[in-house]
């Protein structure tokens, strides 16, 4: 009886472990991180969604860059949340020399002070909590490389960042795949 239960218990485990891996990080499996794309999109190309353009960022210092720029945008049936778009002249350049420096700013080991960011320009604007580094949290969580375009995209955790990217992406009329 007492090795029926064990190998029960270890079944369910297994099962559990199968389960967590096929649903993975992201809640959905059709929105792909970094999506190759050859469209060449600037700040205009998303102007259709009505977001609100809260600052533009001095993109020297941020390698090969065209442009940077922190706003709101409200998806539907959700919150208003806070975005970044990072555009670079072609997709390998985003990828190359973009997701490097959003790496270092998102996620839960994300590096909010400005002494330990290489681009330090809106340091401040990537960060919640308190004054203190032990009470900063990462306002992004996550991001998507679009083509030319690095999004980073407010949330708690992966899944809910890469939710508001693709909400972003999709009212923005690209094909997001899903």
């Amino acid at each position: 009886m007492l090795r029926y239960r064990t190998h029960l218990a270890w079944a369910f485990l297994f099962a559990v472990a199968i389960v967590g891996v096929a649903c993975g990080s992201n809640g959905d499996a059709s929105f792909l991180k970094i999506t190759p794309d050859e469209t060449v999109r600037d700040i205009d190309d998303f102007t259709r969604i009505g977001f609100k353009r809260a600052r533009e960022y001095d993109v020297n210092g941020l390698p090969d860059a065209t442009g940077a720029y922190m706003i709101y945008y409200t998806p539907a049936n959700s919150e208003p949340a806070q975005y970044e778009l990072r555009i670079y002249p072609d997709h390998t350049t985003a990828l190359e020399s973009g997701t490097g420096y959003a790496d270092e700013v998102t996620g839960p080991e994300a590096l909010l002070r400005e002494v330990d960011v290489r681009w330090n320009e809106g340091t401040r604007d990537r960060r919640g909590g308190g004054a203190f580094r032990d009470s900063l949290t990462p306002m992004y969580a996550d991001y998507a490389v679009y083509g030319n375009v690095i999004l980073m995209c407010e949330g708690r955790d992966s899944t809910q960042s890469l939710d508001r990217c693709k909400a972003f992406l999709e009212a923005a009329g690209v094909d997001v795949g899903g």
